[in-house]
């Protein structure tokens, strides 16, 4: 398979968010670790139990919504069309600020 669409994969829960890994997958699988899917984030504060980090780099594209992005001790606000890169080992998280949740893309890859 090298195609697959959104709306067929089942999206994996957090307590902030839930998200579909597309590509780099068991059926699409790619090369050393990329991946790329799509997140939808409802929570409206950044809590201690949201936080991520990850050995990989991740960039994010909102798609929809608005709401801030913790990237290290930095907080960016965002909106749709707005592109955003999280280096290697460092702390993240997302919440939505508006009346819809955030809606993005992310990729991951390897360094």
């Amino acid at each position: 398979m090298s195609s697959v669409r959104e709306d067929e994969i089942t999206p994996a829960t957090f307590a902030d968010r839930w998200g579909k890994n597309l590509i780099g997958t068991n059926d699409i699988p790619t090369q050393a670790g990329f991946n790329l899917g799509v997140a939808e984030y409802h929570a409206t504060e950044f809590e201690p139990g949201n936080i991520q980090e990850h050995d990989d780099q991740e960039a994010l594209y909102i798609l929809s919504g608005e709401g801030e992005i913790q990237i290290g001790d930095d907080v960016h606000v965002v909106n749709p069309g707005t592109a955003l890169y999280v280096p290697p080992h460092t702390r993240h998280c997302a919440r939505c600020t508006g009346g819809v949740p955030l809606r993005l893309v992310y990729t991951h890859g390897a360094v």
